[in-house]
């Protein structure tokens, strides 16, 4: 029988795990202090780590810890030292983004269990293949994934299969996000993302600006999936991941609790969520909700506001500027303590003082009107309630009340001449104990009694089960002894669930073998015109691939040039279906997802910028040639040397900074996306930031945008280093003139003899 659906839950400290447990989470994910996705929640020590996994398992709780992000190489040897560590105090789970990292964790500690991190983007069964030759437990798939490829993923691999369910997404493909990394050195790969997406853009067609003022065109809804419970559960979904680990305990009770009570609802008929339960998560924080591409709901992004929106309270009436106080209609109750949001100036702050009539109170109802003591001008508009003291007072006791996760069966043994013994068992342990009793001075004890004494288990995890009585019939026995007995046993038993019998193992990095390759110039164009301009130069063009690459291909027989096609970072099944039959006769592919390098397997193969590759260890995991990850530093190329195979080095192009799902053009005409709705065909587009920066952006074959860096990469000097080259054209007109610049290692200059504003990424 198929195992219930998991309950993922987050913690970003131990308040937190403790109120994910009490809620009803079967499982918790968390990070360290280092090597995690979020580097700015609290996160876990080793102390605390080693707490988490036995407050955990003691309450039949699994833990997963997350290193799902890339890594340098001179944190490799620490990085082995802390997974050795989580492995040996009992960790169930690693979630794991960077790939050198994953082959070294199934190489070492086979009987680990590894979790691939949805920064592998993976969106397809191809992919998921991939990934189970390595003998990887499970999968965590994109967010942007459809509940029909989720299905097909779940009916066809043996993998299990974790979505997300809940919380703050991110409006690009993750692992594939590079905005906030090439904007400001803050790498969402490194877990130090500072959240580019939630800022306010204009958006420029054919260079005449749109919108007056600039909206949120890419700051995303939160996801909420909490009535497709069902949907996941027929789909073959093992675990729904719910976010959260930057989010206070009160946060992650609210909406652990919504989500226990709607699984437990599809399995057992006990009573669904209510939209009360909806009401608590919505209180505690959200960005109203989207049910997510997995359910085609396209309204991902609202456009106006990108924070907490609470609830509805009520609306303002008028502002008194000798009170400085602002006047409240209340459609809901408001407390003394709450936080209030007035929607019209995007302003808040804690109600502290509220005044009826003149008169402070610390409390009023719905239909009634409110002063609330606010030191900015505000007569109109919505107004929100952002915190809920009455509720978190709620949460912190659901939190604190005592309840039992584990059954413990017992069998006591009472016999003339034998110790007095207790056997505790339970899910398959058996702990054991005694002592030395006097039978003949006590008075005797029936069942009931023995059987109501022994069950008291009030304050330990456990709940009674089956209590059997074996004794002679005049035996007697003192209450006191069934008491320590009975201490006895669930000290042991606590002991016996949380005891971890595994050993730390030393490991040796593996060392490269060197091999000299020679150096070549690989080029990457997006246009027909690109191609023609280079095809008698150039021996390793590559096609972007796109809705032309039947003309491509023709263009490339015509002049008798082996044909290379650089391939999309995101592919679905039915999109690498089709891509597999126009590509049947083509050898040379960029491949840069997992999909595609596992159905190329064979032919000339280059590992592209969407496999980040980041150090040596990854590097070196491979056989086939590999760009280097444009987030490498001058320290990361020379470790790149290292490598026993040909590394190329981006020397020039348009980085890809952003590939979305959602589409800032139908966001801006139709407020939502309208797949394939054309708007976009003939047209170009920018995105331009608070600062005038703009971002180009282009959208793809399959209805995806893929927002550009606002200057080209140039590495002038690239000949010094032992890399081939790699060189991306998006829609410079003339090609060949720039690559004889690049060639030559001159400062480039457009073809009016105009500087071209470069950035050197990394590399500075």
């Amino acid at each position: 029988m198929k195992k219930k659906l998991e309950l993922l839950a987050p913690a970003g400290d131990m308040a937190s795990l403790k109120a994910a447990i009490a809620s009803g989470a079967n499982a918790i994910y968390l990070g360290g202090n280092a090597f995690s996705a979020r580097a700015y929640a609290k996160n876990f020590n080793r102390e605390e780590l080693k707490e988490a996994v036995a407050y955990a398992h003691l309450r039949d709780v699994k833990i997963h810890v997350t290193c799902n992000i890339l890594y340098k190489d001179e944190e490799y040897e620490q990085l082995l030292d802390y997974i050795d560590y989580l492995y040996t105090i009992g960790v169930d789970a690693i979630l794991i983004q960077d790939i050198g990292l994953l082959k070294l964790v199934r190489q070492y500690y086979p009987d680990f269990e590894v979790h691939v991190s949805t920064q592998m983007s993976l969106t397809s069964l191809a992919a998921v293949r991939y990934f189970e030759k390595l003998g990887v437990t499970r999968v965590v798939l994109a967010r942007e994934t459809p509940l029909e490829n989720i299905r097909h993923i779940c009916e066809n691999s043996p993998l299990e299969v974790e979505v997300f369910a809940h919380g703050a997404i991110c409006v690009a493909y993750s692992g594939q996000c590079l905005m906030s990394s090439m904007i400001g050195k803050r790498s969402g790969n490194r877990g130090a993302c500072a959240q580019p997406c939630r800022l306010p853009y204009t958006l420029k067609e054919d260079g005449q600006t749109l919108n007056k003022e600039p909206v949120y065109l890419i700051s995303p809804r939160d996801l909420c999936t909490i009535d497709h419970m069902q949907d996941f559960i027929e789909a073959g979904v093992t675990s729904i991941k719910l976010e959260g680990r930057m989010k206070k305990p009160e946060y992650v009770a609210a909406i652990v609790k919504g989500y226990r009570k709607a699984i437990d609802y599809v399995y057992d008929q006990t009573p669904d969520y209510t939209k009360e339960d909806v009401n608590d998560m919505k209180q505690m924080f959200n960005r109203q909700y989207t049910h997510g591409y997995a359910f085609s709901d396209y309204k991902l992004v609202d456009g106006d506001f990108p924070g907490n929106r609470g609830m509805p309270l009520g609306e303002v009436m008028g502002y008194s500027k000798k009170h400085r106080t602002v006047r409240l209609h209340l459609t809901h109750e408001l407390n003394q303590g709450d936080s209030i949001l007035l929607t019209a100036i995007d302003a808040g702050r804690p109600v502290n003082k509220m005044y009826q009539r003149g008169k402070l109170v610390n409390q009023a109802l719905p239909g009634e009107d409110v002063d609330i003591e606010f030191d900015t001008y505000c007569d109109h508009g919505e107004v929100r309630k952002t915190v809920s003291t009455k509720l978190i007072k709620s949460l912190d006791t659901l939190i604190h009340q005592p309840r039992s996760y584990r059954i413990l069966d017992l069998e006591l043994y009472a016999y003339e001449g034998a110790p007095l013994t207790l056997v505790g068992r339970c899910d398959g342990l058996s702990v054991e104990a005694s002592l030395e009793e006097n039978y003949h001075h006590v008075k005797p004890l029936t069942d009931e009694r023995i059987k109501a004494q022994l069950g008291k288990l009030g304050a330990t995890v456990y709940k009674p089960g089956d209590i059997t009585i074996y004794r002679n019939e005049d035996v007697a026995m003192k209450v006191s002894s069934l008491n320590a007995l009975r201490r006895e046993v669930t000290t042991k038993m606590d002991q016996a669930l949380m005891n971890v019998q595994r050993s730390g193992k030393t490991l040796t990095l593996p060392a490269p073998i060197m091999q000299p390759y020679e150096k070549r110039m690989i080029i990457t164009v997006h246009t027909l015109a690109q191609l023609e301009a280079l095809m008698d130069h150039y021996e390793y063009l590559y096609y972007y691939y796109d809705e032309y690459i039947e003309d491509a291909l023709a263009l490339f027989a015509k002049h008798h040039h082996v044909a290379g096609v650089y391939l999309p970072r995101i592919l679905y099944d039915q999109e690498i279906n089709d891509l597999q039959k126009h590509l049947q006769d083509v050898s040379r592919v960029i491949v840069n997802d997992y999909g595609t390098l596992e159905l190329f397997q064979g032919r000339d193969v280059i590992l592209g910028p969407g496999m980040n590759i980041f150090n040596h260890y990854s590097a070196n995991s491979f056989d086939q040639s590999a760009i280097i990850s444009y987030e490498c530093d001058a320290s990361a190329l020379e470790m790149m040397k290292q490598v026993s195979h040909e590394m190329i080095l981006p020397v020039y192009g348009y980085i890809e900074n952003m590939v979305l799902e959602h589409c800032v053009v139908s966001q801006y005409y139709h407020h939502k996306k309208i797949p394939h709705c054309n708007k976009c065909k003939g047209h170009t587009y920018e995105l331009v930031d608070r600062k005038q920066v703009g971002f180009k952006v282009f959208t793809d074959a399959y209805c995806r945008n893929h927002i550009l860096h606002n200057v080209p990469l140039y590495i002038r000097h690239h000949q010094r280093y032992p890399f081939s080259a790699f060189v991306m054209f998006y829609d410079e007109k003339n090609p060949l003139a720039l690559m004889r610049q690049i060639e030559a290692e001159k400062a480039l200059a457009d073809g009016n003899n105009q500087p071209i504003l470069t950035t050197k990424g990394y590399l500075k």
